[in-house]
């Protein structure tokens, strides 16, 4: 039943998967300048919540069952659909998990992984039922405790797996910088650019499936605007075409022998003198 619970959850939890990738795929408009990408990481923690509520009913199931000491012994066809289980959702999770990584959809893999824990659920739940007609079968009577033993088990497996979930899609949400390497990729592809002397400072975040870049390049001070601008955007159609899922680049420029600090704020233009 818990098993059965938890592969119900899942319905949901695909559904409004589906509903997210088909929001987040919308063009940007004028109230949401930056495309809809936000909902992705709101659709995995979605799925993440209901799996801590599969979870939940998981361990009360497993509690009232001794408690009340409600043991059953099934069928045989139980072991099937136990296996059959293992079988199709251990498939479904590399199938959604490959495509999730291919166009970089954290909804998308939350939900592979969800498809992974209902196959460790299903796992669980086939050697629960397994001891169970052993136990009957041969008068074994503590092997009756296999069953809720291996669905405690399956319970942290999956409270684990949504944790997980929950954590990345939070950073998601946060608009965390991707790692360290993809910041080097980035500096990397400007620096060959003719006319970048230098990379002043650089900022990136995930909005869904998008990379968002915004950088400081550092140029010399003599040219003109107009050869500037043209740099920017050299620069920018170079990480369009050389960095995976960057989708929006901004480009400031900078010259080289003004100090920059790390993290850009403009000037209060209320605050500047004649002498300024």
């Amino acid at each position: 039943i818990s098993d059965a619970l938890h592969s119900a959850s899942d319905i949901v939890a695909t559904l409004v998967v589906f509903i997210g990738i088909r929001i987040a795929k919308k063009p940007v408009d004028k109230e949401h300048p930056y495309g809809h990408g936000k909902i992705e990481p709101i659709a995995a923690t979605f799925v993440g919540v209901t799996l801590v509520f599969a979870a939940f009913a998981i361990v009360k199931g497993i509690i009232v069952s001794i408690i009340e000491h409600s043991f059953t012994t099934p069928s045989f066809i139980a072991i099937v659909a136990a296996v059959l289980s293992i079988v199709v959702k251990e498939a479904m999770f590399r199938i959604t998990y490959r495509e999730g990584k291919k166009i970089n959809s954290i909804s998308i893999m939350a939900n592979a992984w969800d498809h992974r824990s209902d196959a460790y659920s299903s796992i669980g739940t086939f050697f629960g039922i397994l001891g169970s007609i052993i136990g009957s079968h041969f008068s074994i009577h503590f092997l009756e405790y296999l069953d809720p033993l291996a669905g405690a088990i399956v319970a942290c497996m999956i409270f684990k797996v949504a944790f997980d979930i929950m954590k990345h899609s939070i950073k998601g949400l946060m608009d965390s910088s991707p790692d360290s390497e993809k910041i080097d990729n980035i500096k990397e592809s400007v620096k060959g650019i003719d006319g970048v002397i230098s990379i002043s400072w650089i900022k990136a975040r995930y909005m869904g499936q998008h990379l968002f870049v915004d950088m400081g390049i550092g140029v010399d001070p003599d040219i003109t605007v107009e050869e500037g601008h043209n740099i920017s955007i050299l620069a920018e159609a170079k990480v369009l075409k050389d960095i995976k899922d960057v989708f929006k680049v901004l480009i400031h420029i900078d010259p080289v022998n003004i100090p920059q600090n790390p993290i850009f704020k403009p000037y209060e233009l209320g605050n500047l003198t004649e002498s300024d």
